[in-house]
């Protein structure tokens, strides 16, 4: 997993995606997984974790992509940004 800045991520995410990047994608996690649809469309598999499971305080979320057995994987304590994580690494791969 690649290590980006805010203002990095979403450079490559409009890089790759172009016209495609849904505005609000690294905020709205509804937006991010369109992303995941386009993606699965190409052949990625997409799984999206909740690695804190039971607790009622704390987030932390694990979105991996895999085709032709890699998997480019993101983590964040936001799913939004976990996931376009886990998209720019398999964009750039």
């Amino acid at each position: 997993m690649a290590e980006y800045t805010y203002e990095s991520l979403q450079a490559v995410l409009q890089d790759r995606l172009g016209d495609s990047m849904p505005e609000r994608a690294m905020d709205d996690i509804h937006d991010a997984l369109k992303i995941t649809e386009q993606m699965e469309a190409e052949g990625y598999s997409f799984k999206l974790e909740d690695l804190s499971r039971g607790s009622m305080t704390e987030t932390d979320w694990r979105a991996t992509l895999s085709k032709d057995g890699k998997e480019f994987s993101g983590q964040s304590d936001h799913a939004a940004l976990a996931v376009c994580v886990a998209v720019a690494d398999a964009l750039v791969e």
